[in-house]
């Protein structure tokens, strides 16, 4: 997670370079941005389906590589037609990631450690966004962007490697289509449990979606701040989010240990943070002063981000055969924030002069979200003797 989230962070900071280099506007680097989301929607649900068909390494491994080679190109090519195709190649090899990492934590960590696995894979999130930006200001400064990606394409190429030699499949996958209640995946579509959570993620990624692609904007517009000073204010909501993923996930696991019941550990956490996360938006359209900016940012962000592994941890109690695809699903609508958000807050920002109807949609959004879980978001609960069984047979042994 974090080196694939730290493309998303080099590439905001890269922005002025790369527009010299190939002489694009605005509304051209757009472009990149938005394509390199609509690789990732177009992938999600289908690398969902390939992982429950082929297993977790083989499909993985793929989208390390296509991933690892689109970073190397973006980094060597000169013509801008290609920096757009390696643009959506990037988005298909990291649209593979989420649903592989849920996967694999399905298929080999019981129920009762699920969400603070979870929590730690997706510490990188959080992470690439407070440790990317000095970094990354300080490698282009000194190596340039095109350098800069390389050296980011050597990282996947580490991954790629440190997956094909120590990660395998359980003993117990088998390479044919599952055959489960959980039925043919178009009947995912029609399942309220995930349909809700998936709108609830949708609201997630536009809250984070905003903190990667407007905080600066945000601060430098409304008050005046500039940049250096933006920079620490940006480390904050990425700091509060690291500590409170981790305690949630934490606690949701310790629910689930002693209920076995998912709406109870998992849907209940979702509920209260994002209602709290959406609290904290509103009053962004009515602060006058930056330190409470930073202050309700920082918890909206903090919030939201905090039951981040429980999104996932529902998926895979609920689709235990049926997790790759579900999770694709999921991720696809985190997708879709990411290709809409950026450029609606704009188009608000340039309609209304402030952040304040975007902040005001937003919080909308992550409510919505909220409600939904807490009317449609009914896991069944979990029997202790299947979750017994799987605690005490885990998968133990390996195949290539």
């Amino acid at each position: 997670c974090l080196v694939n989230y730290l493309d998303r962070v080099v590439i905001s900071f890269a922005i002025e370079p790369i527009r010299k280099d190939f002489g694009v506007d605005n509304t051209g680097f757009g472009m990149a941005m938005t394509l390199f989301a609509a690789g990732a929607i177009g992938i999600n649900l289908i690398s969902g389906l390939l992982l429950d068909r082929f297993g977790v390494r083989v499909v993985w491994l793929i989208g390390l590589l296509i991933w690892t080679g689109a970073m190397l190109m973006l980094g060597m090519v000169e013509h801008w037609w290609l920096f757009l195709v390696f643009r959506v190649a990037l988005g298909l090899g990291e649209g593979v990631n989420f649903p592989a990492m849920n996967r694999a934590i399905r298929d080999w960590v019981p129920p009762k450690h699920a969400s603070k696995v979870t929590a730690a894979c997706l510490i990188g999130v959080p992470s690439a966004f407070l440790l990317g930006g000095p970094l990354f200001g300080w490698m282009i400064d000194e190596i340039g962007w095109r350098g800069t990606f390389k050296i980011l394409s050597a990282a996947g190429f580490v991954m790629t490697l440190a997956t094909l030699i120590f990660y395998r499949n359980p003993t117990a996958r088998t390479d044919v289509e599952p055959k489960s209640a959980e039925g043919h995946w178009m009947q995912l579509l029609r399942n309220p449990t995930l349909l809700a959570t998936s709108w609830s993620f949708f609201g997630f990624g536009v809250i984070l979606y905003f903190g990667l692609t407007w905080i600066p904007g945000y601060f430098e517009q409304t008050f005046g701040e500039k940049l250096s000073t933006i920079g620490w204010f940006s480390t904050l909501p990425w700091g509060l989010a690291i500590i409170l993923m981790q305690l949630v996930g934490w606690w949701s696991d310790a629910r689930h240990r002693a209920s076995g019941d998912s709406r109870n550990s998992r849907v209940v956490p979702i509920l209260i943070f994002q209602l709290l996360a959406a609290g904290c938006f509103i009053p962004l359209a009515f602060v006058t002063q930056p330190f409470w900016a930073v202050m309700w940012l920082t918890l909206g962000v903090g919030c939201s981000m905090a039951p981040n592994a429980p999104y996932y941890s529902i998926i895979s109690d609920l689709f235990r055969e049926r997790t790759g695809a579900a999770t694709g699903i999921m991720i696809t609508f985190f997708s879709a924030s990411g290709l809409l958000m950026p450029v609606i807050v704009g188009w608000l920002t340039d309609l209304n002069g402030s952040f304040d109807a975007a902040f005001i949609l937003m919080a909308s959004i992550v409510a919505s979200g909220a409600v939904g879980m807490f009317l449609f978001a009914r896991p069944e609960h979990g029997g202790r003797a299947d979750l017994d069984s799987r605690i005490a047979d885990p998968p133990s042994r390996l195949k290539a």
